[in-house]
């Protein structure tokens, strides 16, 4: 019989273990990660055991009698350990709707992970959300470059390097955000579109700290000067890496000083030996509509789309 309990700070380690020998987990489900913003959330995260032996973890919070795949993540879903069969997953399935039942919640948002960060690769999970009824409530356009498998980028973007102002780039991997978040980021994201970044500068200096392999920043600079930047989320267990950020002020533009960081941080992973690069989506109105523009820069450098599903189940 499986055993069901909320997470909470005594079981730390025990979570942190579990995600680290997982098929299908991230260095975001990692407890430090989760719990940067637990001001925000009320964490909602189950356990699941059977004869005190761990099978699987959901990241979740909840909101009144609503429970969530961890809205402060970019992804979610149940994490295994192995590569379960379908009865074993049927099994936890069953037994986390019968817990929340139980606890008065009304629906389960179920955010899932892409399938490029899965080496489960199972899609039993999907196929026991279609049996219940669950509700397709979004889907959004991941773009994945295949690293490994000569990806097709465009010839216009590779025309940059026939340029001759190319000799006076410089990339630098930087120890700091601040340079990036102040002097591009903030800055660009305030005048395009009246908003933030997702993380604060405090927030994304104590996460690298945290996790300072999978936290990453590259700043390209023209003659010295900050024209360009990306900051990456370095998975190395699944051997993704994702442009969390990236932005060029309007002189890196001219001389297309973002195209040339991504060609570089691309080939740079490819020789690392990774798998994929996630370039994030591109949808927009709760992804019922993609932004074309951005849809074909992601193209031209390669970028496959990949669905990112979220699930809505009435308990």
């Amino acid at each position: 019989m499986l055993e069901i309990i909320l997470y909470n700070s005594e079981k730390k380690t025990d979570w942190d273990t579990f995600i680290r020998n997982s098929k299908n987990g991230t260095f975001l489900f990692y407890r430090d990660f989760m719990e940067y913003h637990q001001n925000r959330f009320t964490d909602y995260s189950i356990m699941v055991y059977e004869k005190k032996k761990l099978l699987a973890v959901l990241p979740a919070n909840r909101v009144e009698d609503e429970i969530f795949s961890h809205q402060g993540l970019t992804y979610g879903g149940i994490v295994f350990k192995n590569f379960a069969k379908v009865k074993q997953i049927n099994k936890i399935f069953e037994a986390v709707l019968n817990f929340l039942n139980k606890e008065d919640l009304k629906t389960f948002t179920l955010k899932l992970l892409p399938s490029k960060y899965n080496h489960f690769q199972s899609s039993a999970l999907e196929y026991l959300l279609f049996q219940h009824r669950a509700k397709l409530i979004r889907r959004d356009m991941n773009f994945f470059i295949p690293l490994q498998r000569n990806p097709k980028q465009h010839k216009n973007k590779k025309k940059i390097y026939n340029k001759d102002f190319v000799k006076d780039f410089s990339i630098q991997q930087e120890n700091g955000f601040a340079v990036f978040w102040e002097k591009l980021l903030r800055p660009i994201l305030q005048e395009k579109y009246n908003a933030d970044p997702v993380h604060s500068i405090r927030e994304i200096e104590m996460l690298a700290a945290r996790f300072p392999e999978n936290i990453k920043q590259f700043n390209l600079y023209y003659k010295n000067k900050l024209v360009a930047g990306m900051t990456l989320f370095i998975e190395q267990q699944q051997k993704v890496v994702k442009s969390q950020y990236g932005t060029v002020n309007e002189e890196g533009k001219s001389l297309k000083a973002l195209d040339f960081l991504y060609l570089e941080l691309i080939k740079k992973y490819k020789e690392l030996g990774f798998n994929y690069f996630d370039l994030g989506i591109t949808n927009e109105a709760d992804g019922y509509s993609y932004n074309g523009g951005l849809t074909n820069y992601k193209e031209e450098l390669g970028g496959i789309p990949i669905s990112l599903d979220r699930y809505q189940l009435s308990l």
